[in-house]
């Protein structure tokens, strides 16, 4: 099989559009040194959950050095507090709708986020308890009281006899150990992994202050509401439906938080935060590049920040052109252009265009033919149900997508127009230095941008505008 080769770029404006449409992107200035470390403060308090003392000594100083102007500016755009220790600073980021979930390193499977919540309340009830001592615990103690306490509540109860669990209470301790909430003072944790039952498999641990930060942030009558959305919510939501939860804030501020938590704000969750966001698009962009030195780029449907010259979409995960499921993803949003432009597909008033998932199999199963030589042994090997599974929760975390939902209806949101890629064929004397290499090696592919025509809709019509 010949080797692929070329670049790939990030295309600049979506593959389908209304005939209003306008694309954005804010020039910034160079800024001073001064506010070159201000921007590096507010973005070490956006990328990180805590910016502590002990894990980066100079942009804990630079916060520090800064902080009054990073409350006001906060205070004045999303009403976001930030919290203040001895030795950390945190940026307490409030929902007010369901957002895609950006899973960390180590948090990969819901039932991690389960184990971290139980995690917390341990926490909180020996906080309560008093300082010193009762902020040291032992793993089996706290592995006997999840247990105990988890059988109390709706839902599946905790089991550390399961290894799958014990694996879920490894991640969650080793996330919050990393963010300096959890100090391990004794033991070895992963001998637990192995075996819980025998005694010598212990360890001794002691939570921080930075952990009582995080259930601190909590508000009961907040954390209500985003039960109750989450209850009703099943995957797919309504156009314009705004919760009320965040009907007491102001357009403009939701906007703002809406940006600065990613991947996008979109026109058909929140039209009124949106229409505020493009009537005052000068002045959040002018803001964004000197606070910050990011970019606003602002289309018809969908507004999002950009970052260097990264392939990210916004704030949270980006797209690389090396990882074989990237690499899916973005060929798979050029189908989705494909179906556009065939008339196969029409946009909805809002830029979206409703599918199902029988209507996604079937295009996935043709690139899997094409291209699945290029994406190496382990993803061939992977049933096509359980990789389109990966496929989609990478996608909605990317904001490139919603669903499926239990009918398997599916939401492509505007963003995946973003791009639309191919693989090319090497040149010739590539192609004949490639044949002297093992058969058994299939060389890694890149992927090229292809010319891109821009699409209006209107009315289900589809016209083809000159090429930009």
């Amino acid at each position: 099989m010949e080797n692929p080769q070329s670049m790939f770029e990030e295309q600049d404006y979506p593959l389908w559009e209304d005939e209003d449409s306008s694309h954005n992107f804010a020039s910034a200035s160079l800024p001073s040194y001064t506010a070159r470390n201000v921007s590096r403060a507010h973005a070490a308090l956006l990328d990180n959950v805590v910016v502590s003392l002990q894990a980066n000594v100079e942009i804990f100083r630079l916060v520090r050095t800064h902080i009054a102007f990073l409350e006001q500016w906060h205070e004045q755009h999303t009403g976001w507090r930030i919290q203040r220790g001895a030795t950390f600073f945190r940026l307490e980021r409030h929902l007010h709708t369901v957002t895609p979930v950006f899973l960390d390193d180590k948090l990969k499977k819901a039932r991690d986020f389960v184990c971290l919540t139980w995690l917390l309340w341990f926490a909180e009830k020996r906080y309560l308890a008093g300082g010193g001592r009762n902020q040291q615990f032992l793993l089996s103690q706290l592995a006997d009281e999840l247990q105990k306490q988890s059988e109390t509540v709706e839902g599946t109860a905790l089991d550390f006899r399961n290894q799958q669990d014990r694996y879920s209470m490894w991640r969650a301790l080793d996330y919050l150990t990393n963010l300096g909430g959890l100090r391990i003072l004794e033991g070895e944790v992963k001998k637990w992994l192995e075996d819980s039952e025998q005694a010598e498999n212990e360890a001794l641990y002691e939570f921080t202050p930075i952990t009582h930060s995080l259930v601190e942030a909590l508000h009961e009558e907040r954390v209500a509401a985003i039960t109750e959305l989450l209850r009703e919510n099943r995957q797919l939501t309504t156009a314009g439906r705004v919760p009320a939860l965040a009907q007491a804030i102001p357009p403009l501020f939701r906007a703002w938080r809406t940006l600065l938590l990613g991947p996008a704000l979109f026109r058909y969750d929140d039209p009124d935060a949106f229409h505020a966001l493009k009537t005052n698009s000068e002045q959040v962009s002018n803001e964004l590049a000197d606070a910050l030195g990011w970019l606003l780029e602002l289309n018809s449907d969908y507004a999002c920040i950009v970052r260097g010259g990264s392939l990210s979409i916004g704030a949270g995960p980006g797209l690389t052109v090396n990882g074989a499921y990237d690499q899916m993803i973005l060929l798979l949003c050029s189908l989705f252009r494909n179906q556009v432009e065939q008339h196969n597909w029409t946009p909805d008033a809002y830029g979206c265009l409703h599918v199902t998932h029988w209507d996604i199999n079937p295009l996935f199963s043709d690139l899997r033919q094409r291209f699945g030589n290029y994406w190496g042994a382990t993803i061939q090997n992977i049933e096509a149900k359980e990789l389109l599974t990966e496929m989609y929760q990478r996608m909605r975390q990317l904001g490139l997508l919603r669903g499926p939902d239990e009918e398997g209806n599916m939401l492509i949101m505007p963003t995946a127009a973003r791009y639309n890629v191919s693989y090319t064929q090497e040149p010739p004397e590539v192609r004949k230095s490639t044949r002297t290499r093992s058969r058994k090696t299939t060389p890694a592919p890149q992927l090229s941008l292809e010319s891109i025509d821009q699409y209006e809709t209107g009315n289900g019509q589809h016209a083809q505008k000159e090429q930009q």
